[in-house]
């Protein structure tokens, strides 16, 4: 039977995984606690997750969320900085890690992919939550203005309407003109 500190260890990996859009495995042994809590105060201001956590049930809650390839960055001491922009966790970590040289980071978790030490640097250069975003909202917003302005200038639209609605008058008329010719030949 599982010890109630490893059950409640668990649930809180499953927190995690379940709140974070990406995982950072970082190894801290050799750091100082003033050392560690300085790399927390950091993490914490970007709104960044920083827990220790033991590899067996990260690993058993890997496998629960169908991540295949973790094991091998579950070695020695492991804390898991969590967030929603990889780019600045990462950017943290990597430069905790050139000032502290005991500090290190293993690799992560980026969704459901693993990515090692050279994925996570690769992180860094991504843009930030926000501008991804914004450049998201540009995208979608453009052919919307676009569509407006063409509507509010009454070019192409504008003139299709009117030569469609054209073809129904004359097409009425022609239906109206057929009608009353039928109504003079029967009275005829």
């Amino acid at each position: 039977m599982p010890n109630e500190a490893n059950v409640h260890q668990t649930e809180q990996i499953r927190e995690i995984f379940d709140s974070a859009d990406v995982v950072l495995l970082t190894d801290f042994q050799g750091l100082t606690v003033a050392e560690i809590s300085e790399l927390r105060n950091q993490l914490r201001a970007a709104g960044v997750r920083y827990k220790v956590c033991k590899n067996t049930l990260v690993n058993v809650v890997a496998q629960e969320r169908g991540i295949e390839g973790l094991a091998p960055y579950l070695k020695g001491n492991t804390a898991l900085a969590t967030g929603t922009d990889p780019a600045a966790s990462s950017k943290i970590l990597l430069e905790f890690g050139e000032e502290h040289e005991n500090f290190k980071i293993k690799g992560g978790i980026l969704g459901t992919q693993v990515i090692d030490a050279a994925g996570v640097e690769s992180l860094q250069d991504m843009p930030s939550r926000e501008v991804l975003i914004g450049k998201t909202v540009g995208l979608i917003s453009a052919p919307l203005t676009g569509l407006v302005r063409t509507l509010n200038q009454g070019s192409p639209v504008t003139g299709m309407v009117n030569v469609l609605s054209g073809t129904i008058r004359q097409v009425t008329s022609v239906l109206t003109q057929v009608a009353d010719q039928k109504k003079e030949a029967e009275n005829a």
